[in-house]
């Protein structure tokens, strides 16, 4: 039975170590033009045009498997299998008054689909709102529910099938965005919604097999339901933020172990930078210390480490117009952190590149905003995937972490798990560090050659959980790759590097 218990654990980190894959790549797009796929590996990103006839301009999520493929993405109006198909059972979700027909039928919203994962390989749960037109209110277009979509990929070998779709988990007046946190038991998921002009959080508690509703929590700046916005959680899980247009921006602390949000802090955004548009978006850098906001021309990163958060905020970036002819002026919009660590930032018009903060973890301008900084084969608008941070795990010591089978000793072993490939290698290895516990502290790279010699050193980003080192300039040979926290080697694997 411990033979059998040890191979279970087994194969449950091996899964585990690969499900960080899940947000790499992209759909992006929209008819009459071909869609954009954009695929990332650990420090790079490549774009593929494709005639898929889908559009993706507003509301959408893709979602690759533990490996990094297709596996299937979503419109807000139909699911579609890796094959470009529409999945079995898949059509007509959120049927209804913003369920636009054109273009294939899209889902005309914004951050408002989620997709997380259940503690069952293949199984998922699309999360998202349903707008109901009622003309007996004063504002007739307001998101009335959300829904639950569950997918089991293991159905019609591995294309999938829709299980059920449409199911209600809430319904109230809501405001604009859906999103989630991982839970600190490294299972469950937070996810959250707002009330409309309000400052009232919905949040339930999703689990393997059922949703709990945990209520709402009324703290901070009302939400105004008439603005554009994006909402999003810090990397590390312990902030959450809400930009509300004419609201202001909502920044809090959050417990991933109880779901409650405190120490409320409006920033009043619409008295700065006001530039007459009501579109805003936001992200936090890899390592949680950055908050960025796309506010209509600006570019803004706010310091949460600062004393004074408001006194640390900085432009880092200015609007220009397109550098062609052919591109429609499109100001700031939407922001999403990727799997190599950059921020991207949609228009709201129809251009053939997106924004990109280079290095968001380094601050001022020293973030490296770059304009148009990210082409793209054709055209995209508005439109960018909303991801949770997949590779958010268990919060090591939380009091309820209770799911935690592992003991203390095989919990450490899982940290020494360590990959390099390929391997033998001649330009360049992935260093595969997934199974990193953050909670000790921040961890570094090292490459040795055979004489005891550093050939390449680096501090390691906690959101990718893969690094790109080129190796092209090695001497033939074998070398040491090993993390590093604090002086201490937590992991070492071989590599050898052979002549081309």
């Amino acid at each position: 039975m411990r033979k059998v218990f040890a191979f279970i654990l087994f194969l449950f980190m091996l899964l585990e170590l690969k499900s960080q894959k899940y947000d790499y790549r992209w759909i992006l797009g929209y008819p009459p033009w071909t869609n954009i796929d954009i695929m990332f590996t650990p420090n790079s990103a490549d774009t593929l045009a494709t005639n898929r006839n889908v559009d993706m301009e507003n509301s959408q999520t893709t979602i690759s498997d533990i490996d990094g493929n297709l596996q299937f993405y979503s419109n807000g109006a139909k699911v579609y299998t890796s094959t470009n198909s529409i999945m079995q059972n898949g059509d007509s979700i959120n049927y209804g008054y913003m369920w636009d027909s054109w273009g294939g039928a899209f889902y005309n919203l914004f951050e408002d689909l989620m997709a997380l994962p259940s503690d069952t390989p293949g199984i998922w749960n699309l999360f998202h709102y349903y707008f109901e037109f009622n003309l007996n209110v004063v504002l007739p277009e307001y998101p009335w529910r959300i829904y639950q979509t569950r997918i089991d990929m293991r159905r019609n070998t591995g294309i999938g099938e829709v299980m059920y779709k449409n199911k209600s988990v809430i319904q109230d007046t809501l405001g604009s965005y859906v999103i989630a946190c991982r839970h600190a038991n490294g299972r469950d998921w937070w996810l959250t919604a707002s009330k409309t002009s309000s400052n009232c959080i919905y949040e339930e508690l999703v689990q393997p097999d059922t949703v709990i509703d945990k209520g709402t929590q009324c703290i901070g700046g009302d939400y105004l339901s008439d603005d554009g916005g994006q909402a999003a959680f810090s990397t590390n899980g312990e902030k959450f933020a809400w930009m509300g247009g004419a609201s202001g921006l909502n920044l809090y602390n959050f417990d991933r172990c109880s779901g409650v949000v405190s120490d409320p802090i409006l920033f009043p955004f619409y008295a700065n930078h006001d530039s007459g548009i009501v579109e805003y978006g936001l992200a936090f850098s890899p390592n949680s210390r950055f908050l960025y906001v796309a506010q209509s021309k600006y570019i803004i990163q706010l310091d949460t480490w600062a004393n004074d958060i408001w006194a640390s905020r900085d432009t880092v970036g200015y609007y220009q117009r397109p550098p062609d002819s052919t591109s429609f002026p499109g100001t700031y919009f939407l922001m999403q952190l990727a799997p190599d660590g950059k921020i991207y930032v949609s228009a709201t018009n129809g251009i053939k590149w997106l924004h990109v903060i280079n290095q968001p973890d380094l601050k001022g301008d020293s973030c490296n905003f770059v304009n148009y900084g990210f082409p793209l084969p054709t055209y995209n608008s508005h439109g960018l995937p909303s991801y949770p941070n997949y590779r958010l795990g268990a919060l090591a010591g939380s009091p309820c972490d209770t799911l935690a089978t592992l003991t203390t000793a095989i919990q450490a072993d899982k940290e020494k798990i360590l990959k390099v490939f390929p391997n033998p290698a001649q330009d360049f290895v992935i260093i595969d560090y997934g199974f990193t516990d953050w909670n000790k502290g921040p961890i570094s790279l090292q490459v040795v050659n055979g004489s005891g010699q550093i050939e390449h050193e680096q501090k390691l980003p906690m959101y990718s959980g893969y690094q790109k080192v080129d190796v092209s300039r090695f001497a033939v040979g074998a070398y040491n790759a090993a993390i590093i926290r604090n002086n201490i080697i937590v992991a070492v694997t071989k590599f050898e590097k052979q002549s081309k």
